[in-house]
């Protein structure tokens, strides 16, 4: 039985005396490797940089709604009739009559 034991070659032990004996299996197998930690971590950048983006963009939708309430705001605030009555009303100011006007002549 121990002799059977014996004669059952270990996997692991087989493909490393290959991987060494071997030169270029080795140097292909270490540029697989290399090569997938790459993609893995350029994957990761690029999650990051696309969750980055979409909060870029919510942020410009939030900064364009409320510039699009300031443009509202400001055409409200500047309506010349609303302008009049604050004259008005707040003021107490008045339209100038014809009485009320003086013609200046400069030389």
């Amino acid at each position: 039985m121990n002799a059977s034991k014996q004669r059952q070659p270990n996997l692991f032990v087989e493909i490393g005396y290959y991987i060494i004996a071997n030169k270029l299996t080795a140097f292909l197998l270490l540029t697989i490797l290399i090569s997938a930690l790459a993609v893995v971590q350029i994957t990761h950048l690029t999650r990051q940089q696309l969750i980055q983006q979409d909060e870029l963009l919510q942020q410009r939708d939030e900064l364009d709604l409320q510039w699009r309430y300031l443009v509202v705001e400001e055409e409200f605030y500047s309506q010349h009739a609303r302008i009049e009555e604050i004259a008005k009303m707040q003021l107490e100011m008045k339209r100038p009559t014809s009485k009320d006007e003086q013609v200046i002549v400069l030389p």
